[in-house]
């Protein structure tokens, strides 16, 4: 059965087929562990199933879940009383999407547009162009992660559980007991990491976006919002083959970039940290076994 999880605020969430679950420390040094019924929207429809569409489904379902989960996290994590609405919820991740909007779909482009204005001479190669702004948006990302990471300790401290995630995952998967000590020995990195899904979108994008338009610069940007989807859906089958074939010598090579980026995003738990997050999973596990419910073998995870 496959799992996948999410980094939350002092805490970890973990998705089985069809439950979710998270577990919190809480000021006090306790766990708050809660388990909740998944049905993913791909199982509704086999239209929903077909590649690529499942893929940005099951991204978008993973956007929204992470959300819920992380402001749930954060006012157990900070022993608030109140919890946050819906509304502050939506109005958070519209935020979150704006400012990705700004940053690596606005910014690459008007910075590729600046790039000819300084040479003297408007790039008006679509392959040209989109190298130039491949590799600015990749800049952008880079620079984002470093940055956060230098100037918040709260970030590094959340990376940690990042890296605790992986590694219950990375136990469970090894058919080990889930117990901190059987983590010792793993890294921090997977294959199946959300980190290296960014960066095959990232490199993707550099391939479909050579196909649009770059003449005018609003034309340039509205196109890719339009197919961010589709690149998004592809990446999505990508890293899930790279994971059933990574095994192979070609594909091994192919996820490294990805691995290495990880270590930008994850840190060394402490057994703590390690012990919240096989909470979490265990919890997951135990929904199943208790509903006696057959996985769907169409059931796919980003972690």
């Amino acid at each position: 059965m496959r799992v996948g999880g999410q980094a939350i605020m002092e805490g970890v969430l973990m998705r089985s087929p069809n439950f979710w679950g998270m577990a919190v420390r809480t000021p006090t040094g306790d766990m708050d562990i809660q388990a909740e019924p998944f049905n993913s929207i791909t199982k509704k429809s086999k239209l929903f199933r077909l590649p690529v569409i499942r893929g940005f489904l099951s991204l978008a379902e993973t956007l929204w879940l992470g959300m819920k989960a992380l402001t749930i996290s954060t006012n157990i994590a900070l022993g608030e009383e109140e919890d946050l609405s819906k509304k502050e919820v939506v109005g958070t991740m519209v935020f979150g999407l704006v400012l990705a909007f700004l940053l690596f779909l606005a910014a690459p482009v008007l910075g590729t547009k600046g790039v000819g204005w300084l040479i003297g001479n408007s790039i008006d190669n679509p392959i040209l162009f989109n190298l130039v702004e491949g590799a600015i948006r990749i800049g952008i990302f880079m620079l984002y992660l470093v940055g956060i990471t230098a100037v918040s300790k709260d970030i590094r401290r959340f990376f940690a559980y990042h890296g605790a995630e992986h590694k219950a995952i990375k136990v469970y998967e090894r058919d080990e007991e889930l117990v901190p000590e059987n983590a010792r020995k793993l890294d921090t990195s997977h294959v199946r990491c959300g980190t290296s899904f960014i960066l095959y979108v990232l490199v993707l994008s550099i391939l479909v976006f050579s196909l649009l338009p770059i003449d005018w610069w609003v034309e340039a940007v509205a196109s890719r919002v339009v197919v961010i989807p589709l690149v998004a859906g592809i990446g999505f089958e990508f890293i899930m083959w790279s994971a059933r074939n990574q095994g192979n010598p070609l594909v091994k090579a192919l996820i490294w970039p990805g691995l290495q980026l990880q270590k930008l995003t994850t840190r060394e738990p402490t057994d703590d940290q390690v012990e919240v997050a096989m909470a979490s999973l265990k919890k997951v596990l135990a929904k199943e076994e208790e509903a006696r419910i057959k996985p769907d073998p169409t059931g796919q995870l980003v972690i």
